[in-house]
């Protein structure tokens, strides 16, 4: 009798840690695809709409600032190239060198960056963007600017990379997803063996009680484990596609702070 309490008692304590484990997956692809919705909707421009009334009233001079910077820029359109296998964004300004890079360092700051190289007035580096972020300004990264005299005016050349940090969160999440579902896809093939043959496996000792195969509880195992194998799946493919789509507009911020000059 002991025994079998034991048994039950075990196997209610993995079913409540597999729920766990998907009540917390849950509410992360949840948090993620918010995130990522969020970002979808300021690029498109229709998550600005509610905003702009409030950016307008608060900011005052700063949006007229930006405004003119970007009716002044429109003869200087951005260029992309390729360097050494990085891609660089660059715009020609027509301010001299010191009021550029003072120009550049003032909207850096006034973005929350925090700056972890200076060599005034020819280069400036900045951490940007937090380790949770799911889209391309938001996303943990390094970028530097380089300054450079070009005629009567100055030429910035920027590049960015994500953190080391953001990296390795994201690889260590898709290295553990794809453990933990290599592992439900194995409990739920030996447990679907289990009730097709009766021939006990790796993982039989979940649906046997006292020596003998309770059917029912190694279907509900099977069913669970496959759920939850698949679920996790679908987040691994998730990451992935953040990934590829923040990598693919790293620059975005880069272009952001040029457009504010």
């Amino acid at each position: 009798m002991s025994n079998s309490k034991s048994v039950l008692r075990t196997k209610l304590i993995s079913l409540s840690i597999l729920s766990v484990f998907a009540r917390d997956g849950s509410l992360r692809l949840r948090q993620k695809c918010l995130s990522f919705t969020l970002g979808s909707r300021i690029w498109s421009g229709s998550g600005l709409r509610d905003n702009e009334t409030l950016g307008v009233s608060s900011l005052g001079g700063t949006t007229k600032r930006n405004c003119s910077s970007l009716m002044k820029n429109q003869n200087n359109p951005l260029n992309h190239k390729w360097e050494t296998g990085v891609c660089l964004v660059e715009r020609i300004v027509s301010l001299e060198i010191e009021k550029t890079y003072a120009s550049l360092k003032a909207v850096l700051l006034e973005k929350n960056c925090r700056i972890i190289a200076e060599e005034a007035p020819k280069l400036i580096s900045v951490r940007q963007g937090s380790l949770w972020g799911v889209y391309p300004v938001a996303a943990k990264k390094v970028v530097n600017y380089r300054l450079a005299p070009v005629n009567s005016g100055t030429r910035i050349t920027g590049s960015s990379s994500l953190a080391s940090d953001w990296k390795n969160l994201t690889i260590i999440g898709c290295v553990v997803s794809l453990v933990v579902v290599a592992l439900c896809l194995w409990m739920a093939m030996d447990l679907d063996t289990l009730v097709a043959t009766r021939q006990q496996g790796y993982w039989s000792w979940i649906a046997s009680v006292e020596g003998y195969v309770d059917v029912q509880t190694a279907e509900m195992f099977a069913d669970l484990t496959r759920t939850f194998a698949v679920f996790l799946a679908t987040i691994l493919a998730a990451e992935v596609a953040i990934v590829v789509y923040v990598q693919s507009k790293i620059n975005t911020f880069a272009e952001e702070t040029f457009n504010a000059l």
